[in-house]
């Protein structure tokens, strides 16, 4: 009589380790590979502009697919399509790793995007679909900050050791084994959890329109870091721009859009997606440009850049196992402003850690706004997890996971043009104001809708109630 529920409760432990290797798969893989670009660069002869490329190729077809992925995991089931994607990831990391040119590496890294765009949406998706009950959900999102910080702690170091010692080769062989174990483990869930896949209809002119429209807006930022005034660097902006609007207009009146427009009355939602916008614009953009500035401005190996850069990660693990526990009960309003507030003043300080006798002061403030980092990306992912259902997890995932991606993409390609700025002290300043500025906003959308709930509690007026209506699941416990 005992058998079945152990059998169930190791075919859960299994979904929960799937979800935290495939997490961590993706976030070693950026926190290794920065502190190995220098050196790729060195070794395949390439200049700024395509050392941005090696991580923008990656993160251009991720940001562009993955609300596809996202909607393909709703209609052929979320096992599957993380299966895929976690297999897609293993081999593209071989490809990258057997690269001899700076062309075939940018290609392979295209090919980690797009199958990280199959893979990324189906981890929240499989939280929400696999995990009912609200406290085991809050405890898989937060070991999932967990993990994933785990990976950005060690990537750094890992990064670093491995480029000054086997090379930059070896820092692509990290993630094979962690993705493959991820796809075995997926195939243990239940069959119960995998849900109902349902037919949609395919948006292939929204799908067109947007991944170009995207794609164009990011190489147009990155390109602008060589040349601001160069021709094609303003026709690629403009016609982003441009092809972005009209993926708005087309979304509003398909009948089958890929992202309908109907999610973002959710604000608990919105929130959510403008928050992970900013929160990988100013955490990951922040980390790429700190790992390339040490080695550049400070002239630091590899290992010493990973090591100093690695009180980031270390904050967020810390946060997410002291701190998050405590925090969680009382809902993801408290943490987004705690952890926010934390960041920004954390990023501020960093403003007086530019030279290199200050390194001991720029670690203090990695760890401060990796803690804070920790504290509200977990309150984000929470919120995005379920603010529209477990029939619309896949898509829920999908939209939020854009918002980061395209975050991250553009701090990369905004940040990676201030690096390579000749006046290294004015880029790095510039820097530190722009991801403080995305921290602060960040709290200032919760900070906004505790307001408004007062306002409303008080009857102020009838307006004031009805956008505290609207506002108040941003701040209730998911």
């Amino acid at each position: 009589m005992r058998a079945l529920p152990l059998q169930s409760e190791t075919s859960w432990s299994a979904v929960a380790w799937a979800i935290y290797l495939g997490w961590i798969a993706i976030t070693l893989d950026a926190g290794a590979l920065n502190l190995a670009l220098p050196t790729i660069g060195n070794q395949l002869h390439a200049d700024t502009g395509s050392i941005s490329w090696v991580i923008d190729a990656y993160t251009l077809p991720l940001a562009s697919l993955l609300l596809l992925g996202g909607s393909l995991g709703d209609r052929i089931g979320a096992e599957r399509m993380f299966r895929m994607g976690a297999v897609g990831f293993a081999v593209a990391s071989v490809i990258c790793a057997l690269s001899p040119s700076m062309g075939l590496l940018i290609a392979c890294r295209a090919a980690q995007g797009v199958s990280a765009a199959l893979l990324l949406p189906m981890v929240l998706a499989l939280v929400s679909k696999s995990f009912g009950d609200p406290t085991q959900r809050s405890r898989v999102v937060n070991m999932m900050t967990v993990f994933g910080g785990a990976g950005m702690a060690a990537g750094p170091f890992l990064g670093g050791l491995m480029t000054d010692t086997a090379g930059w080769r070896a820092v692509f062989w990290l993630t094979v084994p962690i993705a493959v174990a991820a796809a075995i483990l997926v195939g243990k869930m239940p069959a119960k959890t995998t849900g109902k896949p349902h037919r949609v209809q395919f948006d292939a002119v929204g799908q067109i329109t947007g991944s170009a429209g995207l794609i164009a807006l990011v190489a147009g930022l990155v390109e602008s870091g060589r040349d601001t005034n160069a021709p094609i660097t303003l026709m690629l902006l403009l016609a982003g721009l441009t092809l972005l609007a009209v993926f708005i207009l087309l979304e509003r009146q398909s009948r089958a859009p890929m992202m309908p427009m109907s999610v973002f009355r959710a604000p608990s939602f919105t929130a959510a997606v403008t928050g992970g916008f900013a929160f990988q614009f100013a955490a990951y953009g922040l980390q790429f440009f700190l790992a390339v500035y040490v080695q550049s401005a400070w002239q630091l190996s590899a290992l010493a850049g990973g090591m100093l850069l690695a009180s980031f990660a270390i904050g967020a693990v810390l946060a997410s196992v002291l701190v998050n526990p405590f925090l969680l009960p009382r809902g993801t309003r408290p943490m987004i402003i705690i952890g926010a507030s934390a960041a920004t003043a954390g990023t501020l300080t960093l403003i007086g850690a530019g030279a290199v006798d200050r390194w001991c002061l720029l670690a203090a403030a990695e760890l401060v706004i990796g803690a804070g980092t920790g504290i509200y990306s977990t309150a984000l992912n929470r919120t995005a997890s379920a603010a529209l259902g477990a029939e619309s997890a896949g898509l829920a995932s999908g939209i939020y996971n854009t918002a980061r991606q395209v975050g991250q993409a553009v701090g990369i390609a905004v940040l990676g043009a201030l690096n390579a700025q000749e006046d290294q002290a004015i880029g790095f300043l510039i820097a530190m104001i722009l991801t403080a500025c995305c921290n602060a906003g960040i709290a200032s959308i919760a900070i906004r809708s505790y307001v408004l709930e007062r306002l409303g509690s008080t009857g102020k007026t009838s307006a004031d109630a009805e956008r505290t209506h609207l506002t108040r699941r941003i701040s209730t416990p998911i």
